[in-house]
C-alpha cells in the first residue's frame, strides 16, 4: 500500500506546467507494452488513436529522424486488484545550453494515467485512459501553438 500512496503522490506532482510542445511539426509512434491482459487489437487501437491525434493537430507521422511520441503501458498486481500505469511520452533530440553546447535526448512531454482494472474491462480501460492522455497532448500542443 505505501508503494501505491507514493505512486500516486509523484503522479500529483508530475503536472504539465513545464512542457511545452510549441513547434513540434513532426512524430514518430512507438507503443511499449509490459500487459499479459490487453489484447493485440488494443495495441493496434493506441497506435491508431495516437496517429489520429498527431494528424487532428496536423502533426507528420513516419518521418525519418523525428521525435517520438511513445506509450509505455505497466502492470502492477496487489493481491487480486489489477492496475495499469499509462505514460505518454514525447522523446526527441535537444541541444543543452551549457557551456560546451551538447546534443542528447530528453523527455519533452509527459503526461501519466494510473488506473484500476478489472481483467474483463482492461482493453476497454486502457483505451479510456489513452483518450484521456491524447486529450491532455492535444490540449497542450494547441495552447503552445496559438
Amino acid at each position: 500500500m505505501k508503494i501505491l500512496f507514493t505512486l500516486l503522490l509523484a503522479l500529483s506532482l508530475n503536472a504539465a506546467g513545464f512542457w511545452t510542445l510549441t513547434g513540434l511539426e513532426k512524430a514518430n509512434i512507438y507503443v511499449k507494452n509490459e500487459l499479459s491482459l490487453v489484447k493485440p487489437e488494443t495495441i493496434t487501437k493506441i497506435k491508431e488513436k495516437i496517429d489520429f491525434a498527431l494528424q487532428e493537430n496536423d502533426i507528420a507521422t513516419q518521418q525519418q529522424d523525428s521525435p517520438t511520441l511513445m506509450v509505455s503501458l505497466e502492470e502492477l498486481t496487489d493481491d487480486e486488484t489489477h492496475f495499469i500505469y499509462i505514460k505518454l511520452q514525447l522523446g526527441e533530440e535537444v541541444q543543452t545550453y551549457r557551456k560546451a553546447k551538447t546534443s542528447t535526448f530528453a523527455i519533452t512531454f509527459e503526461a501519466t494515467d494510473f488506473i484500476e482494472v478489472d481483467v474483463e474491462d482492461v482493453d476497454r480501460d486502457v483505451l479510456e485512459s489513452m483518450d484521456f492522455l491524447l486529450s491532455q497532448f492535444s490540449e497542450l500542443y494547441q495552447d503552445d501553438n496559438e
